[in-house]
């Protein structure tokens, strides 16, 4: 269920760039290694790495390489406010080679203020790498249903044999990919760049790196905007009890929105109709993939990625009526082959979800969790509860951070009330362990990811926090609807990864 963080236009820089310099690395800081940018980088970008220990605890100890780049500032000395870290998500989103991107769809003001730095997380893209299998065998399909018994043996075989590939290619690693350890590398790539403190724009996954950087650096932490948050008392089990729930209330939303338009895609009148539809045609799959490849679990996958926004709902709805009328080539165009690149980012998702926190060892906890949430929340809970890597890469038995947000300076908080993949009650305890922050709701949609893309009522706001450092008074609420139709989206900015 991943997308890979897509980078669209740039914009050239100015040669005004190089006002805004930051003071060299310290003295026993490692400084940045550069080097060559990922292909496709847009121009204006400089990447390299630095160097981290493998064992934050053990700092003589073996090293990796951390992925690092950066776009300077644009304006003059005086409206400098130092560097911007972006994470895009995942865990395992990618930044690296996407700043100047970015660059060209964010406002002036801020381009003016801040250098874009971007950041690749242990085991994953410019960073020291973790594969855990093949683009061939992880795109092969249809993937068996673990939630029936025919399905079952071949589905944790094939789990077995992903987490055994994570050992095989990275053994020394899997214990240092906590969240932690990430945290402590970004505070070298704040050293290495020669910043007393940095400002931090996290979306998804990057929310709770922010906030975990926050709760061990809170005094290096400039300014802060959590967009789409996660629940920092569910890492990771705990959350897909969280997202069953949501999935299938936004699944709920989308059947109501196809039956509004049943002249068009013909899957029923009502969301009821609609949605028993949806389990016709998933059994219908089941019973004979589309093209031999596309099956029941395609389709779970398929939908909840579709979730994520509603500006993706028509591609669903439509190609369900394709199905539905004999033509299943949008379903499978819908499942490509994977790349390299969309491989290393599930091998990092799943090793950093494993090692962040214990999950359950047994797979009878699995099979039931799958009955209860399948009861409760349909074929999609059970697909979000199905046993991953984690039931066999155990790597960390640790507890996760504690969030308590001690000495944090002000956090902006984003978050929609119908965001199926950080849910809105997962927000709301952030902020809970945040007294500093502020929660800026979104209305009027249930998407993933709303900063530079649901229009000035959030833009201005995290923009000015940003750059004047003006946090608003209260909790506030924008209204974000958005016409139906093609995502209109800033140039350079990126799709979240599903």
């Amino acid at each position: 269920m991943t997308r890979a963080v897509r980078a669209l236009l740039a914009g050239a820089l100015t040669a005004a760039a190089l006002t805004a310099a930051p003071a060299p690395a310290r003295a026993g800081t490692e400084p940045v290694t550069w080097g060559d940018c990922p292909t496709g980088t847009a121009p204006g970008e400089r990447c390299g790495s630095i160097g981290a220990p493998l064992d934050h605890a053990r700092p003589d100890g073996a090293r990796i390489r951390v992925g690092v780049s950066r776009v300077p500032a644009t304006g003059s000395r005086a409206e400098y406010q130092g560097v911007l870290v972006v994470n895009f998500g995942g865990p395992g989103a990618s930044s690296v080679g996407s700043m100047a991107a970015l660059a060209g769809g964010l406002p002036e003001r801020l381009r003016r203020a801040y250098d874009l730095i971007g950041f690749d997380l242990r085991g994953r893209g410019t960073s020291t790498r973790v594969v855990c299998t093949d683009p061939v065998t992880f795109s092969r399909g249809p993937r068996p249903d673990p939630a029936v018994p025919a399905g079952r043996a071949a589905h944790l075989a094939a789990t077995r044999a992903f987490a055994d590939g994570c050992r095989a290619f990275a053994p020394d690693l899997l214990p240092h990919l906590t969240t932690r350890d990430i945290a402590r590398d970004l505070d070298l790539v704040r050293a290495a760049f020669g910043a007393e403190r940095l400002s931090i724009l996290g979306y998804s996954y990057g929310t709770y790196l922010g906030a975990v950087y926050g709760q061990l650096f809170p005094r290096r932490v400039h300014r802060m905007v959590l967009d789409s948050v996660v629940d920092p008392t569910e890492v990771w089990y705990g959350t897909g009890f969280l997202q069953a729930r949501a999935f299938s209330a936004r699944q709920r939303d989308w059947a109501a929105w196809a039956a509004d338009r049943d002249d068009r895609y013909h899957l029923g009148t009502s969301a009821a109709r609609v949605l028993a539809t949806w389990d016709v045609l998933r059994a219908r799959l089941v019973a004979r993939p589309a093209d031999g490849v596309f099956g029941g679990v395609e389709l779970d996958q398929f939908t909840i990625g579709s979730l994520y926004t509603d500006r993706d709902w028509p591609r669903l709805a439509g190609a369900l009526a394709d199905y539905a009328s004999g033509d299943g080539a949008a379903l499978v165009a819908s499942r490509r082959a994977a790349t390299t690149e969309e491989v290393n980012f599930e091998s990092v998702f799943q090793t950093v979800s494993c090692a962040d926190a214990p999950f359950p060892a047994d797979e009878r906890v699995f099979d039931a969790d799958m009955v209860r949430l399948r009861a409760r929340d349909g074929a999609l809970g059970a697909a979000i509860a199905s046993p991953g890597a984690c039931l066999y890469l155990q790597t960390n038995t640790a507890p996760p951070t504690r969030i308590d947000g001690a000495g944090l300076p002000g956090v902006l908080l984003i978050q929609s009330v119908g965001d199926p993949a950080t849910p809105y009650e997962g927000a709301l305890r952030m902020h809970d362990a945040l007294p500093s922050s502020r929660l800026l709701t979104v209305r009027g949609n249930g998407n993933h990811g709303h900063y530079l893309v649901d229009g000035p009522c959030v833009d201005d706001r995290a923009t000015g926090y940003l750059v004047d450092g003006t946090l608003p008074a209260n909790d506030i609420e924008c209204d974000a609807a958005a016409p139906e139709g093609p995502v209109t989206r800033r140039p350079g900015v990126p799709r979240l990864p599903r």
